[in-house]
Parts: structure tokens; sequence; C-alpha cells
């Protein structure tokens, strides 16, 4: 039997396509408002000589508030794609911004960072994750990206923040995942920058924890819900493991904890947005 694919009426598809057409024009009109206001936002802080002018709690609000709010056919992952090429192309019109990622094999932070700000933002790689906190230290670059971090290394990044005043875990990527990526099971990646943290109302704080208590302990001490990332030796034969501690809530870095003796010392390493939970 043969069949007979249906008939397209060819008037409603072309009538379609000019509405497409038209709704494309709309929108390119009010990306190109968007940008002048931009413009006369990035006009208002050269006035006030910001070195670096992104905020990562604002953004992860900016882009939970579209996905709660988005319904149709368009798919999450693509508005959020599309918004952060927005928010990264309007970032790099405020000021200089730049990105270094530390080369891994895949590439996969790499992908992360585009992802994360845009195609537009000047980045570039080390291979060097003490090379990378540096420069962001020095003012050479405006955000590390760093990998997660694994247990057993030998100079672990999140230790050499303990020495470094100001540098802080601000983001964790990805903040929206991808149907896509390439290494969907893989840990993620931390941004380093000298910036204060910002609330948002779903956090997470980024602590390392020198003790001589196991892992369930110290997370009891601190009375907190959370995990354990990754151990390293203390250095200097001190007393205990160094622990690099994830907690679920926002903790401002002047906090004070009251701990039990079992607890040395902890070092308030970053606070940023918890990934998006749908």
């Amino acid at each position: 039997m043969t069949l007979t694919a249906p008939t397209i009426d060819q008037n409603e598809l072309e009538a379609l396509r000019r509405e497409i057409d038209s709704l494309d024009r709309e929108m390119h009109t009010l990306l190109m408002r968007r940008f002048e206001v931009t413009g006369r936002v990035a006009e208002l802080k050269r006035s006030q000589q910001s070195t670096n002018n992104w905020r990562p709690g604002r953004q992860a609000q900016l882009l939970r508030a579209l996905v709660s709010r988005h319904n149709g056919n368009c798919p999450d992952a693509a508005l959020v794609r599309v918004w952060q090429e927005i928010m990264g192309a309007s970032l790099a019109l405020q000021g200089s911004f730049s990105v270094g990622i530390f080369a891994d094999e895949a590439g996969e932070l790499w992908n992360l960072a585009r992802d994360h700000f845009g195609s537009y933002i000047a980045m570039s790689e080390m291979d060097s994750t003490d090379a990378l906190v540096a420069a962001v230290a020095g003012g050479d670059l405006s955000v590390a990206v760093v990998p997660a971090p694994l247990q057993g290394e030998a100079s672990p990044w999140w230790l050499s923040l303990t020495a470094h005043e100001g540098i802080r875990a601000v983001a964790r990527l990805p903040l929206f995942d991808t149907p896509n990526r390439r290494d969907a099971k893989g840990g993620g990646a931390f941004a380093l920058a000298l910036l204060d943290v910002e609330e948002t109302g779903d956090d997470r704080t980024l602590l390392a924890v020198l003790a001589d208590a196991d892992d369930k302990a110290i997370l009891a001490a601190l009375g907190e819900t959370g995990r354990i990332l990754a151990s390293a030796d203390a250095p200097d034969a001190e007393d205990g493991r160094w622990r690099l501690v994830e907690i679920d809530r926002f903790l401002a870095p002047d906090a004070s904890l009251s701990l039990p003796s079992s607890i040395h010392r902890y070092c308030h390493l970053g606070c940023y947005a918890a990934p998006y939970r749908a």
C-alpha cells in the first residue's frame, strides 16, 4: 500500500514564516536597546573605576528567575545559553575582563567557562592552578576557572587560597547543566575571583577545615548539612588534616563559628549560588 504524504498549506506556512521574521525583528530591536542601557551602565562604572564588574550572584538570580517564569517549547538549557551569551557580551563592554582556565586534557573546563561567560569574553589557558591563583591575586586575570578538587592531589588549589587574602570561590560551574556536556559525570569547576560574595537565596559556602576528627564528625561539629569534597595533609607538620567542606547555606566571610577543640581552625574560601535544581 502506498502512503500519501499530507499536503502542506503553503499559504499558512508562508504566513507563519512572516510572523517569525517579524518576531525576530522585534527581538533584535529589544536586544539593541538592552545593549544601549548596558553602555550607560559601563559609563557609570568607568567613572567609579570598577576593576571587576562581574556579579556572579546577580547572574544566578537573573537566570533562575528566567527559568522559573519560562514555559512553552523552548528548552530551559537553550534559554539559559542565550542569556549567558547576552550577559557575557554585556560584561565585556563594561571594562577589561579576562578568564584564565586550567588546561585540562579533555578541554572540558574551557567549555564550562565559555558556556558560563559567553563566547565573547577573553579567555586563556594555564597548566598550573598556582599560576592561575597568582594571576588573579596580581590583577592579571579577572577570574580563574579551576577543576573541582580530587582526592590525593599533591598541591590542591583550595589549600593555596588559605594564603591569599580576598580571593574566593564565587561560582560553581556549571550553574545550569546542559544535556550534551562531554563530561556530564565530572565534578565541574570553580570560579575564583577577588570579589565580595553576594547572597542569592540558595547558596553554598566553601570552608577549609583543619581538624583531627573524621569527616562525619567534622560536619557534625560544624552543625551543617554538606559534604567533604577533598582532604590534604597539613603543611609544616601541623596536627590533623585539612578538609575542603561545602555547606548548604550562605555563611558570610566575617561570620564566627563556635567549634570544638577537635577542629583547630578554618578558613572561609567563598560562597556561590547552588547549581540549579529544576
